[in-house]
């Protein structure tokens, strides 16, 4: 039998409207659900950078970056709108793009002066025995994943611009963070706290780290930190355990800095009499408190403050000595060696001490202490336990920090900016700037540290560490 030929069935007019109003209506509905979307992930942007906002005005982060954040958030937000409903009609393939846009213009614009310097050329002109060495403040909060709390948004900026600067303010600072991220932690479903806290403070960590790199006293908290958190017990509800970690993390605050520091001062101001002429490198926090305990204990003695670029940190040592009434030098380092005559001893700050007994410090303390040390003047460190380190280093290549180039065009001390001859340095090929944070001074140049455990000599800081990391 011949093979009947297929012949598609007959659909009825009414039939073929209908399917298209249906199909119509199902776009329509599309649209309508990404528009919706679209609009509340264009009021959490706005609601997260508000938050960021917020935690930046009281991180005294710049105002005018605050600013501008809101103005570009506002603005976005209400070409969202009109995004959104141009969205519908085209079913929606321009909403993602506003409300990507929405978010990283209301945090990308709270760190504009970070993340301005980190072009292609400042790597390209890099110092070719340093280019191991990583430019801090490479990257900015825009590229920051979800989970990274605010606290610690705001605080890279800090850390990125040298609003917090110095060993133990840094550390300080990174602590009581993390007692808010604590705070704000819950427990996923299916897992413990002493596994997935430990994970989720590793997130924050490397967010603080694109900042700037750790310093010692950071590591050994966080390590210290880490340790707490994997010895709690599973039978601990979350409440307490978070509880029970900020009141450890307070303790360790007041033990490790606050009280180390007050002993620190109390045996140290027994090497100031009536007389002397101090000189201090820079800024330390511990060495400003010597400093004022001597004055008040009616010790006559005066400060020279010897100061060097980008920072100029001794410039707020020699403010605060001068306002309680001490006599104070101020001197730039390259008058270093008209001022050493008069010199009686020098009192430095650490960064690090070194199991070898080198000090890892500001960059020119090297310079200082051995300047001394031709003039056999003694040479005295402050530096809490902390900051002593298990790692021995030889020199300041292997391992140190590079600063943005950038900071060395500004040639004015005072608080005003001024660019000077360098301001066009990207555009001369044969001209490259190095802006290096730290030195080493070996041990010789040393006469003593004064710890809260006591004044010792170099030679024994591998003791401390030894007890250090038994306790």
């Amino acid at each position: 039998m011949p093979e009947a030929s297929a012949k598609p069935a007959a659909v009825p007019l009414g039939t073929q409207t209908t399917k298209a109003q249906q199909q119509k209506g199902k776009d329509k509905n599309s649209a309508g659900a990404q528009e919706t979307k679209a609009q509340r992930k264009a009021e959490k942007a706005a609601r997260r950078a508000a938050k960021v906002s917020e935690l930046g005005k009281s991180s005294h982060l710049p105002q005018e970056a605050i600013a501008q954040a809101r103005a570009q958030s506002q603005a976005k937000q209400s070409r969202a709108a009109s995004g959104t409903s141009n969205a519908s009609s085209v079913g929606g393939g321009s909403s993602n793009s506003v409300v990507n846009a929405t978010v990283s213009s209301a945090i990308s614009s709270l760190t504009a002066q970070s993340t301005a310097i980190h072009g292609s050329d400042i790597l390209d002109k890099r110092v070719g025995l340093f280019k191991h060495l990583e430019i801090t403040r490479r990257s900015g909060t825009a590229d920051a994943a979800k989970d990274i709390h605010p606290v610690i948004l705001a605080l890279t900026l800090q850390f990125a611009s040298y609003t917090v600067i110095g060993s133990s303010a840094r550390c300080r600072a990174t602590l009581r963070a993390f007692q808010t991220v604590i705070k704000d932690y819950r427990t996923p479903v299916g897992t413990t706290l002493s596994r997935n806290l430990t994970n989720h403070l590793s997130r924050q960590i490397d967010f603080l780290i694109t900042a700037r790199p750790l310093s010692i006293t950071m590591g050994n908290a966080i390590r210290w930190l880490k340790q707490e958190i994997s010895v709690v017990s599973i039978d601990v509800s979350d409440d307490q355990a978070r509880e029970s970690l900020i009141e450890k993390i307070e303790t360790y605050i007041r033990d490790k800095i606050e009280v180390a520091d007050r002993v620190i001062v109390q045996s140290a101001v027994k090497h100031i009499g009536n007389g002397d002429v101090i000189l201090a490198f820079s800024r330390s926090a511990v060495v400003e408190q010597v400093f004022l305990e001597a004055n008040l204990r009616g010790i006559e003695f005066s400060v020279v403050v010897v100061d060097t670029r980008p920072f100029y940190e001794g410039k707020e040592m020699v403010r605060r000595l001068a306002r309680a009434g001490l006599k104070c030098e101020y001197v730039l380092i390259s008058g270093l060696s008209y001022v050493l005559n008069d010199i009686t001893s020098v009192f430095l700050g650490a960064h690090a001490v070194l199991s070898n007994g080198q000090l890892y410090s500001r960059v020119g303390t090297a310079l200082v202490a051995m300047s001394a040390k031709r003039k056999n003047i003694p040479v005295i460190v402050c530096c809490e336990s902390i900051k002593f380190s298990n790692r021995v280093q030889l020199d300041s290549v292997t391992f140190n920090e590079l600063g943005s180039p950038d900071e060395l065009m500004n040639i004015s001390i005072d608080s005003t900016p001024k660019p000077g001859p360098l301001k066009n340095w990207r555009d001369l090929p044969n001209l490259k700037l190095l802006n290096i944070l730290y030195d080493l001074t070996p041990p010789e140049y040393i006469k003593k540290i004064v710890t809260e455990v006591g004044s010792l000599p170099p030679s024994s800081v591998p003791v401390i560490i030894r007890e250090y990391n038994s306790a």
